[in-house]
């Protein structure tokens, strides 16, 4: 994971191999019902708006049945931007696990 910092928001970044498209889908739901409280927009995957800053996670390109993707947290604190990344690769986890 990569972190910044661009005044006033820390910004992490981090990509990830999905076997399949079913998969990235299965994640993308996963992620939409974990936090289904804030507000969201699903256009090109999904992004999730909370009090101190957004997230978003989308396809970035599929090539040979893999699909390529971005994680992008925005957030003006670094301890609650570690926390959402930490909830995400959690999801994550599970979901390579499942599939395994």
């Amino acid at each position: 994971m990569n972190i910044s910092f661009e005044k006033p928001y820390y910004i992490f970044t981090k990509c990830e191999n999905i076997k399949s498209k079913d998969a990235y889908s299965k994640f993308l739901n996963w992620i939409q019902g974990e936090f289904d409280l804030y507000q969201m927009d699903e256009f090109e995957g999904v992004t999730v708006y909370y009090p101190n800053g957004w997230f978003t996670i989308k396809m970035v390109n599929k090539k040979d049945n893999i699909v390529y993707t971005e994680i992008y947290v925005k957030c003006k604190s670094k301890k609650i931007g570690l926390e959402i990344c930490d909830k995400i690769e959690l999801l994550y986890n599970h979901l390579i696990k499942c599939l395994s």
